[in-house]
Parts: C-alpha cells; structure tokens; sequence
C-alpha cells in the first residue's frame, strides 16, 4: 500500500493587481490594489488581495476569487498572469503557506471596489507609496517583483492597450506610458513620442480612425486611434500574431532580438539624449 502524502503547507494565491488613475502628479498615476486587514494575522496591515487555494480550484481559478472576494470585482475576463511562487518558512506567523502571487492589469474608470471578508478598507494605492508601505506578510516583496514584470511586458507587449478606451488619443497613449515607464515621457511632444515609439507606430498595430477627439479636453483636439491586435500578444516574443480576426501578421523585422522592443527601447535612449 502506499502512503499517503503528509500536508505540510497550505498553498495560497496573492494578486497584485495593477492599473492607471487620474492624478495631480504622473508618478503616482500607476497605481495597485490594496486591502486593509481586519484579521488577526497584520490585522490593520495594508496587503494584495489573496485567497486560500481550495482542493479542486486552479491557482488560475483562485486568483480571480481572490478580487471578487476582497474587493468585489469580476476579473473573469481580465489579464492575469502567475508571477512566481514565494515560500520562505517564515512568511506566515500562521504556519507553513506557500503563495502563488499573480500580476494583472485592467482599465479602472468603470469599477467599483467592496470590500470583502476580513477586509477593512480597501483602495487603489500609487505604486511608488505602497513600496514604501510596511505591507503584510512578505507582499512588499511579491508587489517589487509585480511591479518589474508589468514595467518588463509594457516595453514589448500590448497588455497597455488594456488601459485605453477603444479610441484614444495619442496624449492618452503616452500618460500610460509615462506613468508605468518614465513620467519623462509625458514632456515629449507627438513628434517626438512618435519617434520615442517609431516601432510601435511602424507595426500598424495602431489605426487612425479619421475623426478627432470631442470636447472636454485642454487645447487642439487630437486624432482618434484604436489598436488593431490580440490584447494579450507581444511585439513579436512569448506570443505570436494571430492571421485570423483582422489582426496583422508582423513583418519580419519586428520578431527576435533585433525586433520592435529593441527598436522602442534605441528611440527612446535617442529622444532622451
């Protein structure tokens, strides 16, 4: 007969949640979800929203029950990505909990925040501030290594057009940008966003749609744009181009290490001298 495994540790998700608000200042534009606790463990601790792993729950699964719980939304749709596992024997005064944190990133505008159970207070915190946040458990680490992979995929995927309306000005483009990548980039002009972004423009994957933006905004309206790709693809690495839908294939310039992230990545270095 053999043995059955004997529980050690209790397996856990933690989400750090990511998105983009208006803000007085572009550094604290970017911004993540945090939850106050109400439970014994850091009771009164800002934290990720986080959930136990139920027996027959995908961490997948388990992410997504973790803000509909805490913070009453449905990410039944949204971009989540498993970000890495953290273990160290000690993280839980509880006991042995290892967690699988998540990373994700959604357009805000829209949503409204309940909290849960267990759950004191809740909000969209400036990233920059909730680094500096004695955050429960080891959630400061999980939100650093967060913060790195979001800044890492906005410079060779699309995951930022998430951020956007179906149609947006150039302006609009580049406050995301600035905000998650270099509040710098806010100073630069079109023409030279445009020449900062050359391979993004180059790629196609943004379409003008012949009409300018309404009223409500400071100064001359500018041109409407709408994105034209898979929303969770990338500059030509981890995903390809889907053919099908009225997506564009990438031209072979764009794919491997001479590709567009590079190219991005010398336009900037070139605006900035």
């Amino acid at each position: 007969m053999t043995a059955g495994l004997q529980l050690n540790a209790v397996v856990a998700v933690d989400v750090a949640l990511f998105t983009v608000r208006p803000a007085a200042r572009v550094e604290d534009a970017w911004q993540v979800l945090l939850v106050r606790r109400e439970e014994a463990a850091f009771q009164g601790r800002w934290s990720l929203p986080g959930v136990l792993v139920r027996d027959e729950e995908t961490f997948d699964a388990a992410a997504r029950r973790a803000l509909r719980t805490k913070a009453g939304l449905d990410a039944g749709s949204w971009y989540l990505e498993q970000l890495g596992t953290f273990g160290a024997p000690g993280r839980d005064s509880r006991g042995r909990v290892v967690s699988v944190a998540h990373a994700g990133l959604v357009r805000s505008d829209d949503l409204t925040l309940v909290p849960g159970g267990g759950i004191a207070e809740i909000q969209w915190m400036p990233v920059r501030r909730a680094l500096a946040e004695s955050l429960a458990f080891d959630h400061a680490s999980m939100l650093r290594a967060a913060a790195g992979r979001i800044q890492s995929k906005v410079r060779y995927s699309w995951i930022a057009f998430q951020l956007l309306p179906e149609r947006f000005t150039l302006p609009e483009l580049r406050a995301i940008y600035a905000a998650i990548l270099d509040p710098s980039l806010q100073r630069l002009n079109t023409g030279n966003f445009k020449k900062a972004f050359a391979a993004l423009f180059a790629s196609g994957a943004l379409v003008p749609v012949g009409q300018r933006a309404g009223t409500g905004r400071v100064g001359r309206p500018g041109d409407l744009y709408r994105f034209c790709g898979p929303l969770r693809g990338t500059w030509g690495r981890e995903l390809p181009w889907e053919g099908a839908g009225g997506t564009r294939q990438p031209a072979a310039g764009d794919r491997g290490p001479d590709g567009a992230a590079e190219r991005q990545e010398a336009g900037l270095r070139s605006v900035a001298q």
